[in-house]
């Protein structure tokens, strides 16, 4: 019996699979074209011929897995969100695609650069979504690379991550418990430290 052939596009989802899997369990370090190649049960040419080198096989992985996670991530980019039903927001795209998730929140340690500036655009376009009910909640214009924001984000890319390696362990429910505090602490910080945090200071310093 012949094994069928598979077409280009085909293959090349044969092997982001692969890796993804493989990045999904064991981080970026794990992720070889000899691992991958061993999983798809093709050659190493044949991983080279689709994705070059291994900067190509990862960065082409990262682009599909957030592709997948931040589908319609835009129906909770609303400032008139409370935090509850941000938080509802979030966890629904971490139910949706929880192994893209995985992969999007894993330290990029051992990744190539290429990969770390995907990350960063990631987040950049998180803390923009961050910044616009949290400006509403704390009734000053906060500045999306404010201190205040960095320090929520990271935050709540702990949980997410704490969440999803064991989803029974921390629910729903202590995700947005700690959310809710998260925000109000972020919004009360945001507050009291004023034109420094807000990115005022660039327009004092204009005057």
């Amino acid at each position: 019996m012949t094994r069928r052939r598979l077409s280009g596009a085909d293959r090349r989802a044969q092997l982001l699979d692969v890796a993804r899997d493989i990045v999904a369990e064991g981080g970026y370090p794990a992720l070889t074209i000899e691992r991958v190649a061993g999983g798809s049960g093709v050659t190493r040419t044949v991983v080279y011929q689709q994705f070059t080198d291994l900067a190509g096989l990862t960065t082409a992985l990262l682009d599909r897995e957030s592709a997948i996670a931040f589908a319609g991530m835009s129906t909770v980019d609303r400032p008139d969100f409370d935090t509850e039903q941000l938080g509802r927001g979030i966890l629904a795209y971490l139910h949706a695609a929880p192994t893209s998730w995985r992969i999007i929140l894993r330290p990029p340690d051992g990744a190539p650069p290429e990969v770390r500036q995907r990350i960063e655009l990631g987040r950049a376009y998180a803390r923009k979504v961050a910044a616009r009910p949290l400006s509403l909640a704390a009734g000053v214009d906060i500045d999306p690379d404010a201190t205040t924001v960095r320090v929520l984000l990271s935050a709540v890319e702990e949980l997410a991550r704490i969440h999803l390696e064991d989803p029974e362990g921390h629910p729903d429910d202590e995700v947005l418990t700690h959310l809710r505090s998260l925000v109000e602490w972020a919004a009360k910080t945001a507050g009291r430290v004023g034109a420094p945090d807000t990115g005022t200071r660039r327009c004092a310093s204009d005057t």
